[in-house]
């Protein structure tokens, strides 16, 4: 588990290219990068190049997609924050009291708020 991790937040410090490494949840016929909901459990996850899933047959989640990496970063991800709370949640954490505020995901960052562990909401990628 620990090795996994450590290679996600591997996988995140350096920029992605044509041999960037991407997650297959383990038969599946998709491939993820990291931070995909579909892979945030982290259970049966391999990590491996993107060449090596492509020719695998592997083809990349929609929401995965290289191609489509330009839309999805002009996409603000919104969090939740409670009052006297110094953790940001998902909508759906219930963790998260009845009195919340929607934030962006770099507003959160921002007020140093850390992500909770218990819903693990996304993680804004840290600037090189």
């Amino acid at each position: 588990m620990r090795l996994l991790l450590l290679a996600a937040a591997m996988l995140l410090a350096f920029p992605q290219t044509p041999t960037e490494y991407v997650l297959v949840k383990q038969g599946s016929k998709e491939y993820h990068r990291p931070g995909c909901e579909v892979v945030r459990d982290t259970k049966n996850v391999v990590a491996m190049t993107r060449a090596e899933a492509e020719s695998r047959g592997l083809k990349p989640h929609a929401a995965c997609d290289p191609s489509q990496a330009s839309s999805r970063a002009a996409a603000a991800q919104y969090v939740f924050v409670a009052p006297g709370d110094k953790r940001y949640h998902r909508e759906t954490c219930p963790k998260l009291g009845t009195t919340r505020e929607r934030i962006t995901l770099d507003a959160a960052a921002a007020k140093k708020y850390w992500p909770c562990s218990v819903c693990k909401p996304p993680v804004r990628k840290r600037a090189g």
